[in-house]
């Protein structure tokens, strides 16, 4: 296993390659933010799953157009960072996805107005309503587990190969899961907390600048290591079937 071949890097999307989370502010400003914000701390709390959460979040957002989408997107930028990490994955060949809890319509249009369109990404998808409403659909839900309507965990799962070394990059509660699963994580806020508590070995950042110079470091040292806890928690899941 030599080379920079023998990884795969999965990214969160909100809060991590942009600079704050576009989901949250879409429900603040297109929906009702006091019962959006009470619905996300009764899931939180266990009281709700991700997909009953979106669902009656997005019942309090009256309308959407794709104007008025553009309109509110304007004041959301990418990681400063971003751009040269993804120019790095892909002058080493190393596959680099998207993973988000979020939504298609917003990823989608921030990535092509950077010039990204080319990054791959799974997500939830938002459509628009004749009647000028939106509606989440969500097809990348795992039946076993409530707490993500995508579950990151199984992207990672079944996009990486056996002899890849897996890199996870996120900063919130969706991305608790799959970093336990990834030989390298790289974190910040919430899911740094974490990291910490679960005793998960972690590389700290605040922009993709800080992932860019620490990763390259790694692949140029040319000895890609897997996480023993994190290989055996993947077979683990594997021989669940």
């Amino acid at each position: 296993m030599n080379g920079p071949s023998s990884y795969i890097v999965f990214s969160d999307f909100d809060g991590t390659v942009t600079r704050n989370d576009i989901g949250d502010a879409f429900l603040l400003h297109f929906g009702d933010g006091e019962r959006c914000i009470r619905y996300y701390q009764e899931y939180l709390n266990g009281k709700l799953g991700a997909l009953e959460c979106w669902r009656k979040e997005f019942e309090t957002v009256r309308s959407l157009t794709p104007e008025s989408l553009a309109a509110f997107l304007k004041d959301h930028t990418l990681d400063p960072g971003f751009p040269a990490f993804v120019e790095y994955c892909e002058s080493k060949s190393i596959p680099l996805t998207v993973v988000s809890d979020g939504f298609d319509v917003y990823i989608d249009y921030v990535l092509r107005r950077e010039g990204l369109e080319r990054v791959p990404y799974f997500s939830n998808r938002l459509v628009y309503l004749d009647n000028g409403g939106i509606a989440p659909q969500f097809p990348y839900t795992d039946a076993e587990c409530s707490d993500c309507a995508n579950c990151k965990r199984n992207h990672v799962l079944t996009g990486a190969a056996d002899d890849q070394v897996i890199v996870y990059i996120g900063d919130g509660y969706s991305d608790r899961c799959p970093a336990g699963f990834a030989d390298i994580v790289f974190a910040k806020n919430a899911l740094l907390r974490h990291c910490e508590k679960e005793n998960i070995t972690y590389h700290r950042f605040d922009t993709f600048h800080d992932v860019l110079s620490r990763f390259r470091s790694i692949v140029d040292d040319g000895k890609p290591k897997k996480r023993r806890t994190a290989e055996l928690a993947r077979k683990e899941i594997f021989m669940q079937g």
